[in-house]
């Protein structure tokens, strides 16, 4: 093997051995976010305790199975390589939970409040949908719909030029929040059984009417989602903050 070679090779090792990473190194490789994102979490929960030892193996095993780890074997070679020590893997398995125990402690008493102002995204409807791109067709077949002369499945199932043909024009049920913003609107302030009149959205003409709607509960998994999404919103903006700051200090 050419010396030059192994020489070069034994340099850049060595070089590597001893760098540190900038946030600009960072940058470059899409990286910075997430790192500051990872120190901020661990600096907000550090007065939070650590989880019992049985949400910790089960953490474990989650993050072995998210890295694709299956035996020890596998483990002890992949904090060898990452440099980590057997503690430091289980504070990063410890970690998510941390952070959700935190912000139940931050966000707990919010999560109504917050339900109440974005319920309708969470609720629920099922509409029937009939688009296409002649409007005049589109004002014939509303007239049809409106005298009750055929049914909407019937001329969405033969005339819409979308997916919803398929399905006789019927959609759903889906979150409020599922459709196009237009739509979702339209349908927020509709009553079930309400027939619009044709209208254009993104160049189609489409005809619309709501056939049911149900209400989102406040249920165990979805106060979850809302504590979360909080946090994640306080995060964000530490974020954003942090390195606006950094880049002030270093400019």
């Amino acid at each position: 093997m050419n010396g030059q070679f192994v020489n070069n090779c034994v340099t850049v090792a060595t070089d590597l051995s001893n760098t540190n990473f900038s946030n600009k190194d960072l940058a470059r490789a899409g990286l910075l976010e997430a790192a500051w994102r990872h120190r901020l979490m661990e600096q907000a929960v550090v007065e939070i305790p650590t989880p019992n030892p049985e949400s910790t193996q089960q953490a474990l095993g989650g993050l072995c199975q998210q890295i694709q780890i299956q035996n020890q074997e596998q483990l002890q070679a992949f904090l060898q390589l990452q440099g980590l020590s057997s503690g430091e893997f289980e504070a990063m398995a410890q970690l998510p939970l941390r952070w959700q125990q935190w912000c139940e402690q931050q966000y707990s008493a919010t999560v109504e409040h917050e339900f109440l102002r974005r319920k309708a995204e969470f609720d629920e409807v099922t509409y029937s949908l009939l688009r296409l791109r002649d409007g005049e067709l589109a004002a014939e077949l509303h007239q049809q719909l409106q005298e009750q002369e055929v049914a909407f499945e019937d001329l969405a199932a033969q005339y819409s030029e979308g997916p919803e043909q398929r399905s006789g024009g019927k959609i759903g049920p889906v979150p409020l929040s599922t459709p196009h913003p237009a739509l979702s609107k339209l349908l927020e302030i509709s009553q079930v059984g309400q027939l619009w009149p044709p209208k254009q959205l993104e160049g189609w003409w489409i005809i619309v009417r709501l056939e049911g709607r149900k209400g989102a509960q406040l249920d165990e998994a979805l106060q979850r989602r809302l504590i979360l999404e909080q946090g994640d919103d306080w995060l964000r903006n530490e974020v954003k903050n942090a390195l606006a700051t950094h880049n002030e200090a270093v400019n």
